[in-house]
């Protein structure tokens, strides 16, 4: 019964293992095992299944010239934030040129 369930078990693995490293395009000895312990049914990954199908995922690059400006343009708000909390200082930085 035991060996029974573990040959399933290793079964099932090994066809999941082989469609995932066939539709990810990876070849090497994890790919060929996973298919010999999978017969026969990665016999039908083998057919059904197009080598390197699965997409990936490329993040765009970062702007980091833009990211700044953003952080700088953060700063100076938060700074007139903080200097407007007094009432007794005048609003002589409203127009600054960082903006």
């Amino acid at each position: 019964m035991l060996e029974a369930t573990v040959t399933a078990v290793v079964w099932a693995v090994s066809n999941l293992v082989y469609l995932d490293l066939r539709r990810k395009g990876i070849h090497g000895f994890t790919r060929f095992l996973a298919f010999w312990m999978g017969t026969p049914t990665t016999w039908v990954s083998f057919f059904l299944v197009r080598a390197g199908t699965q997409v990936v995922f490329e993040p765009p690059p970062d702007n980091e010239e833009l990211l700044m400006s953003e952080v700088r343009q953060d700063r100076l708000r938060r700074e007139r934030d903080e200097r407007r909390a007094s009432i007794a200082e005048p609003d002589r930085d409203a127009n600054t040129p960082e903006f």
